[in-house]
C-alpha cells in the first residue's frame, strides 16, 4: 500500500513537472498592428476571415528589440480604427531564444475551448508560443475589461523577420 502511495506521487510530480514545461516561460512581449484592411483581401477558405497585413515588434527581456513584417488571418475584420494585438511570447525554459525566432507561421491552438482566447502555436517549433493578452489584466487569466479588437478572432499569423536593434 505505502509503495503504491509513493508511486502516485511521483507520477503526479512527474505529471506537475511535464504541464509546467509545457506552460513555458516568458521572454519577451510581440505586438503587431494591422495595416488597413481593404475588400481584396478576404480570404474564401474560412467564412469572414481575411489576411492583413502588419507591423511587429518583438520586446525580449532580455536582448535585442526585434521588428516583423507579419500576415494575420481574422475573423470578423470589420473593426474601425487601429486594432494592435498583444502577446506573451513563452517557450520552454532551456530553449535559445536567438534573433529572428519568432520567423516562422503560427496557428491557433485547436484543443482551445470555444468561449476562449487561443494560444497560437509555432508550426516549425511548436515550443514557441503566443498567448494572447486580450481581455486580461495582470495577474488574471479572463479579465472583464473589452479589448480594442472585441470581437476579432486570430487564426494564424506569419512573421517575417525585418530588423534587429540594440
Amino acid at each position: 500500500m505505502r509503495s503504491m502511495c509513493l508511486a502516485a506521487l511521483i507520477a503526479s510530480t512527474y505529471a506537475w513537472a511535464a504541464t509546467a514545461a509545457q506552460e513555458g516561460v516568458e521572454v519577451g512581449l510581440l505586438a503587431c498592428t494591422l495595416a488597413e484592411q481593404s475588400s481584396s483581401e478576404i480570404d474564401g477558405s474560412v467564412a469572414g476571415a481575411a489576411m492583413s497585413q502588419a507591423l511587429c515588434t518583438f520586446k525580449p527581456k532580455n536582448g535585442a528589440q526585434e521588428s516583423y513584417l507579419g500576415n494575420i488571418q481574422v475573423v470578423k475584420p470589420s473593426a474601425t480604427g487601429k486594432v494592435t494585438f498583444l502577446w506573451r511570447v513563452k517557450v520552454p525554459a532551456a530553449t535559445s531564444t536567438a534573433p529572428g525566432f519568432l520567423e516562422q507561421k503560427f496557428a491557433a491552438d485547436p484543443r482551445t475551448p470555444a468561449n476562449q482566447i487561443p494560444d497560437l502555436i509555432g508550426e516549425s517549433h511548436s515550443s514557441v508560443v503566443l498567448q494572447s493578452m486580450a481581455d486580461r489584466r495582470e495577474g488574471s487569466a479572463s479579465g472583464k475589461e473589452s479589448s480594442p479588437a472585441e470581437g476579432i478572432a486570430v487564426l494564424r499569423v506569419e512573421l517575417k523577420l525585418k530588423s534587429t536593434t540594440g
